[in-house]
């Protein structure tokens, strides 16, 4: 945005003088003759003689000299105090002068061995400039035939459409720009229809890496085998629970499921059991993750297409769900399984470090936000990312940190390409893709 600026009415200069004469700075008669003739060396109309008044205080540091004269334009002023070797000039004038000869001249008459100086311009005014500018546009439904162009006509309609259009672009930006593109999300957005788009990205190889909690992991499992229900945010939960039904948001999630998963990763983890066993090495989150992507046949399902396309997923809190659990079970009888949770970082952080430039795609915030964000410390940040997020800023939470603090960090680049679209993932993502694939 550029700011076209006016000024016409002159100058106001202040000086500060230190180290100065003290014999000058208490020499009345010099400074009578300083104001007399500077007005005429400014080419400044005087209006009055030059009025000098001694000030004697009882405090002998705060005695000196005040002097000032009127000129057409407006004034000139002069404070000194000897003993502390300092003064202060006030040169306010409606029309413009010679700023450095005014300096210079001060600085030889007092010899002032530090000068500090401020300017104001008077009569300065600032306007926009409104060429650079794109004026905000209607919309128009006539015009609306497919995702595509719904998002080019919220590019021009303000607040968060012009946000998500803006997050269109920067992930067309960093797919031209050949970027390493990660993409989290917490796992909510998996109990929600979003997990079939997740898959779909892995499956067109968008994404080239996966960050997300163990809950996605999960449900995308017990999804494989039987679906979530659609339910309702004012549900009585006390009734829900008697029914052993699980409720996230309007989402409904019978306790069968859960069962469903134990029967999954039981015979699971006796098979990673015995393969630790044979080699002495204890499975990585992602390589437990490519694995368990092996078992599965629904081609709806994110860790199908991951392990199908060896695109990795990392958990960086493996344990923090059903999965830990049915480990906490599983190691009753077997105590040395074990998963490897220190592995991942070393292989995410030689993808990012290999990759010319990296993009994220941000969904919520969470432990994968940040192991995404984090581990890009180590490049000086991501050249590209896209925030979707309904979280606040202001309790300094990581979920609502916008991408500016993250340039602090060094997690994303001063001179990154970023947005962030305040809004419901559910909607918003599905949006955004729909006009970028």
């Amino acid at each position: 945005m550029r700011i076209k600026t006016k000024h016409n009415l002159g100058s106001h200069l202040t000086i500060d003088g230190f180290y100065c004469s003290k014999e000058k700075l208490d020499d009345e008669k010099l400074i009578k003759k300083i104001m007399n003739e500077l007005p005429d060396k400014l080419g400044m109309k005087k209006l009055n003689e030059p009025v000098v008044i001694r000030h004697t205080p009882k405090i002998k540091e705060e005695r000196g000299i005040t002097a000032f004269i009127v000129i057409a334009e407006s004034h000139i002023s002069l404070h000194t105090y000897p003993e502390k070797g300092y003064l202060s000039a006030d040169i306010f004038s409606c029309r413009e002068f010679d700023i450095e000869f005014a300096l210079n001249y001060f600085k030889e008459q007092f010899e002032i061995k530090k000068l500090e100086k401020n300017i104001v311009k008077r009569g300065h005014s600032e306007t926009l400039d409104e060429s650079e500018l794109r004026k905000v546009k209607g919309f128009n439904v006539n015009k609306v035939k497919n995702s595509k162009d719904l998002v080019e006509q919220f590019r021009y309609l303000g607040f968060q459409a012009t946000h998500l259009a803006r997050a269109a672009e920067v992930i067309k930006r960093m797919k031209k720009d050949k970027a390493t593109v990660i993409l989290t999300f917490t796992s909510n957005m998996v109990s929600s229809g979003l997990r079939e788009l997740f898959a779909e990205l892995v499956k067109r190889k968008f994404v080239d890496v996966i960050i997300t909690s163990v809950g996605s992991i999960e449900e995308d499992l017990m999804k494989s085998e039987k679906s979530f229900l659609l339910g309702s945010f004012n549900a009585d939960d006390k009734e829900l629970h008697k029914k052993g039904i699980n409720r996230i948001g309007n989402i409904f999630v019978p306790n069968d499921r859960y069962m469903l998963l134990e029967d999954q990763l039981i015979p699971f983890f006796t098979k990673l059991h015995q393969k630790q066993k044979e080699t002495g090495k204890m499975i990585s989150p992602s390589e437990l993750i490519h694995e368990l992507g092996k078992t599965i046949k629904d081609e709806n399902s994110i860790i199908y297409w991951a392990a199908k396309n060896n695109i990795p997923i990392f958990c960086p809190a493996i344990l923090d769900g059903a999965l830990g659990l049915q480990v906490y079970f599983f190691k009753q009888k077997h105590p040395d399984f074990g998963i490897d949770v220190t592995a991942d970082m070393k292989q995410l952080a030689n993808i990012v470090l290999t990759a010319d430039k990296t993009g994220g795609i941000i969904l919520g915030g969470g432990t994968a936000k940040h192991y995404a964000i984090g581990v890009n410390i180590l490049r000086e940040g991501f050249d590209y990312t896209v925030y979707v997020t309904t979280a606040s800023q202001y309790d300094g939470s990581l979920s609502g940190a916008r991408p500016n603090e993250a340039v602090s960090w060094s997690k994303i680049k001063e001179e990154a390409n970023t947005v962030t679209v305040d809004g419901d993932a559910t909607i918003i993502f599905p949006i955004i893709m729909s006009a970028v694939l």
